[in-house]
């Protein structure tokens, strides 16, 4: 792979922003459409395809769906269980849960396989940081730390961002002991065998830093403080599970309340038939964009409200080697789950006092701990990201939050949607930026036909409209 850290001006027919799995087969799929399109991928990190999530060395960071769903190919289910088999264990079998480390370089050789079939010289690995994006004439400009780049369409391929912050005008969470971002390898260091540590949010990021603390041998106590006092349910690893038919359609109540109790009728019904009830969520993932897309907006609001976290734990869950963990680490006494809300944080030498409103005794309570971690999920408020390329963006009307603040506005294509409501040519978002319009758009399985889309979609829009001609210029 060829990696280039740049000061000047370069041009690009496109350039995607990021390069964990959204943006590296989003690049997969340009080079195996277009013979003649240059590509940039700008991401700080020098390993394709990893990103946040494929990124990590824990040992007890596993996959969290197994090999035989995680291909990078809707039309090859079975692409990464080949090369998990030829690279990894010759056993694997397609319910069995690889580490992340090796789907990250499951992706690298995809990528790197896909360039020397198609053609190394027309992607290029920019390892600088984007800055702003402007209009200029036949394009954009991109603004980085290193010069300005400028290509004729542009893709967010951003993946989640950095996660809300859990305190209140009231609670301020500060201090050398707080660490407000749970991926930086600092969060995890550093720590006496005696300490206490509090996790915020009982979710996937939440399981992940349970999962980090004991990959390092941590051995002191880790507390978890959630408004649901919820953890990810435990996927089926022995068998595959029978599956559902799809049973939403066009007829189907177009209310939360009323779609609850369809899929608790149809919970039931798949119980006296012998059947797992994760067949029956698992059943919705072809149509949950098209149920989230039904719902009226205050519905969907209120979906946000009441159900959002019990949709999350049954959707999104956990390897069973993990969830085994968790039980074993829970039961030991290690890990214990606090349901509450935080009311107040003190720091102090070598650590914080919490306190919070716990829902089962109905009194405040105060936690002494050495560490306190912020695992409550990435941010989705575009309006309160520190980001000064999404700022940029706002700032000129180039793009405007989706209703429900979410994401980003986007059309079918995902083309952003401007402050006025048109959605501009050639600026485009892919992945967890469209979680407004789609709903369902974190996973393997909602991205990867994303990318096929996309890809085909300025394929045919950029190479429909010929090769630009001289440099391109700002917009006056």
């Amino acid at each position: 792979m060829r990696f280039t850290v740049f000061k000047g001006m370069r041009d690009f027919d496109i350039v995607i922003i990021g390069g964990g799995f959204s943006g590296t087969m989003l690049a997969v799929h340009l080079l195996r459409r277009s013979k003649t399109l240059s590509i940039a991928v700008m991401e700080p990190r020098h390993l394709p395809g990893r990103g946040l999530a494929y990124s990590s060395p824990h040992r007890f960071h596993l996959l969290n769906v197994p090999a035989g769903e995680m291909s990078a190919f809707p039309d090859a289910p079975d692409d990464f269980l080949c090369w998990a088999r030829t690279n990894i264990d010759p056993e694997m079998r397609e319910r069995s849960f690889p580490t992340r480390s090796a789907y990250g370089s499951y992706l690298g050789e995809l990528l790197e396989r896909t360039r020397a079939e198609c053609g190394r010289e027309r992607l290029e690995w920019v390892r600088n940081k984007a800055l702003s994006l402007h209009r200029c004439q036949g394009g954009y400009s991109l603004q980085t730390d290193g010069g300005e780049i400028r290509a004729r369409a542009v893709v967010l391929a951003t993946g989640n961002f950095p996660p809300a912050n859990p305190g209140s005008n009231r609670v301020r969470l500060s201090g050398a002991s707080y660490f407000s971002f749970p991926w930086s390898a600092e969060a995890v260091d550093n720590l006496r065998p005696d300490d206490n540590v509090l996790l915020l949010g009982s979710g996937l990021t939440s399981l992940d830093l349970i999962m980090a603390l004991k990959s390092k041998g941590f051995r002191g106590a880790i507390r978890v403080l959630s408004r649901k006092g919820l953890f990810p349910r435990a996927r089926r690893q022995q068998r595959p599970i029978e599956p559902w038919p799809v049973f939403w359609n066009e007829r189907s109540p177009r209310t939360v309340r009323g779609l609850l109790r369809l899929i608790r009728s149809q919970v039931r019904a798949a119980e006296k038939e012998g059947i797992d009830w994760r067949a029956v969520i698992d059943s919705l993932r072809p149509v949950t964009n098209d149920i989230w897309q039904s719902l009226p907006i205050k519905e969907k609001r209120r979906f946000l409200r009441h159900l959002q976290s019990y949709w999350d734990v049954h959707r999104h869950r956990a390897a069973p080697e993990i969830a085994d963990l968790l039980a074993d680490m829970q039961a030991d006494g290690q890990v214990c789950l606090h349901r509450g809300i935080l009311v107040g944080y003190v720091p102090r030498d070598g650590g914080a006092d919490v306190r919070y409103w716990d829902w089962q005794s109905g009194k405040e309570k105060v936690l002494r701990v050495n560490r306190v971690i912020n695992c409550t999920g990435s941010e989705s408020d575009c309006r309160r990201l520190d980001d000064s390329l999404i700022v940029s963006l706002f700032a000129q009307g180039l793009a405007r939050p989706d209703p429900l603040f979410l994401g980003l506005d986007v059309d079918k294509q995902g083309s952003l949607i401007d402050h006025k409501g048109f959605a501009p040519q050639s600026l485009y978002a892919i992945g967890p930026p469209r979680k407004g319009t789609l709903w369902e758009t974190t996973t393997v399985f909602e991205i990867r036909q994303q990318a096929v889309e996309l890809a085909g979609h300025l394929v045919q829009s950029l190479e429909g409209t010929g090769r630009r001609s001289g440099a391109l210029k700002k917009a006056v």
